[in-house]
């Protein structure tokens, strides 16, 4: 074994008379070598069934590139005869070295290198002890040959490249007389990249061998199955191959201009298996053409064929759009968005593409992180507002937003209506977006924005305003308006007069309250206007008064309501303050009713006749009042009398 350096050792296997020498038995073994003795036995029989070569072949030389337990091995065999002169022999040199320094590349730049034993006589590499190979010097020699572009193996080629992007990793025989292999692995090195796994012999007697490579080449196929019976095998030039398409352009542009051409259309794509195929042909082809560059990119440039052109009006034309278009960072969608905008050539042109590209556009302006020069570039554009609109519906609807916090609903629909969509109710999107929000939220939103943003501030009032009274939302909501001093500090501040400001507060308490004001003696009016009343309250503006007194449906109801304002305009007159006294009125009117309760229901059902006082009941009221009236006139009397006696008597 070796370790990863530099160093590559090397073992030529040769035919020895072993047995007459009293060292082992006859035949193709290990005779030179720059291994440790102790690991010449390891290799020698890792390599067996490769470093011979059957008799009656033909007299070309063989070259194979093997993988075994993370190191690379690079084997050169050419046809020999044994002692007696008997065909069947073989001279194998083997470079054996760490898999990232022995790769398929140097392999392929190697196949003609002048160093191989089965090219020099038997004292270039006599038997015994040998040197390593210096990495350098093998490596500027496979430079040197791989930089020279090889000759064209013709539709062979095509052939391979279709049956091993089907299936990358599946091993594969090809049988061919007298074929081209060096020059179709290596065309196969430069349209799949990084080929590390790509294991191949070129020139083999046969298929059958366990541990083969993953590609074989072979003159004929001999003998029985074996472990062929695993492997798929393909005869080129026998006429039934169908091409892909995909495979027939990668062939032709590797025919063009080698790996140089077709590096940039990988990329740094690892094409392990089917799937990785699948996805690059998904990525480059458009139209059933590949494109070098982005469809975007292409017209843009006036790079694009006819049929790319076509294709830009079709619907999986302007998905290929909308996918390139996705990849672009924020700057360079903006400029994509300069050229494909709606009012210019190409968005005249190719309309739905346009209309693609201008609808990401919108949707990447109106995230939160979205770069200044996009949105800029947005707002410049002659583009429909409706999209924005529309946008608002999808991000409404979304279940991934469900969890999204009020301020940050606030803040799109702040974004949407600077692109020109109007921040009131009447658009479809922006009513989506305030329905997002809970009553008791855009109450304190509504505060929080007084002052700010006049036009977030109606808006989000307008919400509260239009909502339906909800039981669950009761609390909260109530909460909100204490927690806001009833927004006595946002809605007198709005746009219109005083009318339009109680029918603002009258709107939002009943979406608040409902018809649990009405009542004149109920909790909620109770707890309104001890809250309103309280020491340290602000004084109620009188739309909030009236607002308030609308609900109560009597007299009595209002009157209570008109107390408050009545108590603001005596205090700010410099008055004692009037609310003790309803308190005590309050008081005693309960004490009444808890007093009047017991008669009440002792009495049983009351007829209207028997609640009407009687006649003489009556004109014994009168008498009585008469009486007492005098009396009080006499009384005034007698003090006047004795007044003006004492007077003159002074």
């Amino acid at each position: 074994m070796t370790q990863p350096t530099g160093r590559i050792d090397q073992i030529v296997f040769r035919w020895r008379a072993r047995a007459a020498a009293g060292g082992g038995q006859d035949g193709v073994g290990p005779d030179a070598t720059s291994l440790a003795e102790s690991a010449v036995a390891w290799w020698n029989e890792r390599l067996a069934l490769r470093i011979t070569r059957a008799p009656g072949r033909n007299e070309r030389p063989s070259l194979a590139y093997l993988r075994i337990e993370g190191t690379g091995v690079i084997l050169h065999k050419v046809p020999a005869r044994d002692d007696k002169n008997r065909p069947g022999a073989a001279i194998a040199h083997a470079l054996i070295g760490p898999a990232e320094l022995v790769n398929v590349q140097l392999a392929l730049g190697l196949e003609h290198w002048p160093h191989w034993a089965g090219h020099n006589d038997p004292g270039a590499y006599p038997p015994g002890r040998l040197g390593a190979v210096p990495y350098a010097a093998l490596r500027e020699h496979a430079d040197a040959a791989n930089a020279r572009p090889p000759a064209d193996p013709g539709a062979a080629f095509d052939e391979l490249l279709d049956r091993v992007l089907a299936n990358p990793a599946a091993p594969l025989t090809v049988v061919m007389p007298d074929a081209p292999a060096t020059a179709m692995v290596r065309g196969l090195v430069d349209v799949l990249g990084d080929v590390r796994d790509l294991t191949f012999a070129a020139n083999e007697d046969d298929d059958t061998d366990p541990d083969l490579p993953r590609l074989v080449f072979l003159d004929a196929v001999t003998g029985g199955s074996g472990y062929a019976a695993t492997r798929e095998r393909l005869y080129p030039g026998n006429g039934t191959a169908r091409i892909d398409g995909f495979a027939q352009q990668l062939a032709d542009m590797w025919r063009r201009g080698g790996a140089a051409e077709l590096a940039p259309l990988r990329g740094g794509r690892a094409l392990a298996g089917a799937a990785d195929v699948r996805q690059w042909q998904s990525d480059v082809v458009v139209g059933g053409r590949i494109l070098q560059t982005t469809l975007l990119q292409a017209v843009a440039s006036g790079q694009a064929a006819p049929e790319h052109l076509d294709l830009l009006r079709t619907e999986a034309g302007q998905r290929q759009i909308e996918a390139e278009a996705a990849k672009l960072n924020d700057g360079d969608l903006a400029t994509t968005y300069q050229a494909w905008q709606p009012s210019g050539a190409l968005g005249a042109q190719y309309p739905g593409a346009s209309q693609v590209i201008t609808r990401l556009v919108v949707q990447r302006a109106m995230r939160s992180g979205a770069s200044k020069a996009l949105r800029e570039s947005l707002r410049r554009s002659a583009f429909d507002p409706a999209l924005i609109d529309a946008h608002l519906r999808a991000w409404a609807g979304h279940g991934r937003n469900a969890s999204a916090a009020p301020a940050s609903i606030v803040e799109l629909a702040q974004l949407a209506s600077s692109f020109g969509v109007p921040p009131a109710l009447q658009s479809p999107g922006i009513r989506a977006l305030m329905d997002r929000i809970a009553l008791a939220d855009l109450i304190e939103l509504a505060n929080r924005h007084t002052g700010s943003d006049v036009q977030i501030t109606e808006l989000l009032l307008s919400a509260a305003e239009n909502r339906r009274f909800e039981q669950e939302a009761l609390d909260s909501a109530h909460t909100a308006l204490e927690r806001t001093d009833f927004l006595i500090y946002c809605i007198p501040f709005l746009p219109g007069d005083a009318q339009v400001a109680q029918d603002r507060w009258y709107r939002l308490l009943f979406a608040v309250f409902g018809a649990q004001l009405e009542t004149e003696n109920g909790r909620a009016l109770h707890d309104v206007l001890k809250f309103l009343a309280r020491e340290d309250a602000p004084e109620v503006p009188p739309p909030l008064a009236f607002a308030l007194r609308r609900f109560p449906q009597t007299l009595v109801g209002k009157a209570r309501v008109d107390q408050l304002a009545a108590r603001d305009f005596y205090l700010a007159a410099g008055l004692d303050d009037i609310w003790p006294e309803r308190a005590e009125l309050l008081l005693a009117e309960r004490r009444t009713t808890v007093r009047q309760r017991p008669v009440a229901a002792l009495a049983g059902t009351v007829t209207r006749s028997s609640a009407a006082p009687s006649p003489a009941s009556r004109i014994s009221s009168r008498l009585l009042l008469m009486v007492g009236g005098a009396a009080l006139v006499l009384v005034a009397v007698v003090a006047v009398v004795i007044f003006a006696l004492q007077g003159g008597s002074q």
